[in-house]
């Protein structure tokens, strides 16, 4: 009696030092130069997958500080013919979407006009529940019920108490 259900218990930390944090005091020195030059790596990365679109941009403006001759015409209709298929599937997702939606709304539109079900009558919703009628007419009333499962499958009802609030949680 009153000890807790089956599962694992529930405890505040596992362990003193958890969760692991890195703080900025104890950061190794490799790793800020790691942090660094993946970050260097990844803006120059980026720079260039971004080439075209840089000359586009900015071309005319590189060409008048004479860093070159820059091709700066944009070359739209190549453009949106390499993007047509990613476009179409895309659109073809969005469609396949919006009839799912609208399937699903109308499936809960014609549920919520079905009637509702017959509620139990006191006898037999005691009897699927495993108590008396008296005592399932009390827990009815109670805000919180806990119900104790002994190991011969006799239930007990009990009124619950509302948990306390003692504030933030301190983590401790």
């Amino acid at each position: 009696m009153d000890q807790p259900g089956p599962g694992v218990a529930v405890r505040r930390r596992p362990h003193e030092s958890w969760p692991p944090l890195i703080v900025a005091a104890t950061t190794p020195t490799w790793i800020t130069w790691r942090d660094i030059l993946l970050t260097v790596l990844m803006w120059v990365f980026f720079a260039i997958m971004l080439e075209t679109e840089f000359e586009l941009f900015f071309g005319r403006y590189l060409e008048r500080l004479g860093f070159g001759d820059f091709q700066d015409d944009g070359h739209w209709s190549v453009f949106f013919e390499r993007l047509r298929p990613f476009i179409q599937t895309t659109a073809v997702l969005v469609g396949a979407l919006l009839v799912a939606g609208l399937l699903t709304l109308r499936r809960r539109k014609l549920a919520l006009l079905l009637p509702q079900p017959a509620a139990l009558e006191l006898v037999a919703d005691a009897r699927r529940a495993g108590v008396d009628e008296t005592a399932l007419l009390a827990a009815r009333d109670f805000p919180i019920a806990v119900v104790h499962f002994e190991a011969n499958g006799v239930h007990r009802i009990e009124r619950g108490e509302p948990p306390v609030s003692a504030g933030p949680a301190t983590g401790h």
